[in-house]
């Protein structure tokens, strides 16, 4: 029988996190407070092919911008090789994540395909061998997804998951924040970093109109490059989140409780929760 510890409880972002998914207290579970963090953590990583998008066009927005002080073009063709590799990689863990509540697609259709192909993909790209190490972790969170469902809500076997593939998740999302959304970063900063040329360059005295036109275009697109790179910050935030979260999961495997996990894992939902509208308000 179930305790009155088990009714459902209405959160804006749920206490619970992870642990009450993997937990079957009671025999019961609460499907409206799995649902709430699904939408916490997805609306994050989904968002994210999004943001390479954007990474590829601020590379281009900022070879637009070249003068004679900053006439370097960059490399943007590398995105064309780079991004796929990324987006999958991003989706092994998220999906991950969403499969240890239990709410990835019954016909693990959300298992990102294409994963035997990543070292290469990543090597055609130019990455470097310690950053594709990282990455490769992504392979082991694709298969554990497949795990996932087959144990069910089985608590042995979710713990035993999770201590398989606690380091997969701590070097994906290492590989996640430092390479590839620094890479996003730097593409955006770029992209300011050619236009406050052009801008400062074509300014002109003899002209006053024009150049009171430029520089307004000049600080609406500064104020939207900086929205968006925020929102960068906030999926690198998540990103810890995740690791923060799973590292706790694997910590305290065999004796999870789900009043201790939820004290000392509610704050990290309630900064997912903020990641979500950062990012989201952006991309």
């Amino acid at each position: 029988m179930c305790s009155s510890a088990c009714a459902p409880r209405s959160r804006r972002y749920v206490i619970a996190c992870l642990v009450i998914p993997l937990l079957v207290i009671c025999g019961c579970t609460d499907l409206d407070e799995i649902t709430q963090f699904a939408k916490a953590s997805q609306s994050v990583g989904s968002a994210f092919p999004s943001i390479a998008e954007q990474a590829a066009e601020s590379c281009a927005v900022a070879n637009s911008f070249r003068t004679p002080q900053m006439n370097t073009p960059l490399p943007c063709d590398v995105y064309a090789s780079l991004n796929p590799a990324l987006v999958k990689i991003n989706a092994a863990l998220f999906n991950y994540i969403a499969s240890l509540g239990k709410l990835a697609s019954d016909d693990l259709s959300k298992v990102p395909g294409g994963m035997d192909k990543l070292s290469d993909e990543l090597k055609q790209a130019g990455v470097s061998t310690q950053d594709q190490a990282k990455a490769s972790a992504a392979n082991g969170l694709a298969k554990a997804i497949t795990k996932i469902w087959a144990s069910g809500y089985r608590q042995h076997e979710l713990s035993r998951i999770v201590g398989d593939n606690n380091q997969a998740v701590q070097d994906v999302s290492d590989f996640l924040s430092d390479y590839a959304a620094g890479k996003y970063r730097q593409s955006l900063n770029d992209e300011w970093r050619y236009e406050t040329a052009y801008c400062t360059n074509a300014a002109s005295a003899a002209e006053p109109l024009a150049s009171d036109l430029l520089a307004r275009k000049c600080a609406a697109d500064h104020s939207r490059i900086e929205l968006k790179i925020k929102a960068i910050k906030s999926y690198q935030a998540a990103l810890n989140t995740i690791k923060e979260t799973h590292a706790t999961l694997n910590k305290e495997r065999g004796h999870w409780g789900a009043k201790q996990l939820s004290k000392e894992l509610g704050p990290q939902i309630v900064s997912l929760g903020s990641a979500a509208a950062s990012v989201n308000q952006a991309f």
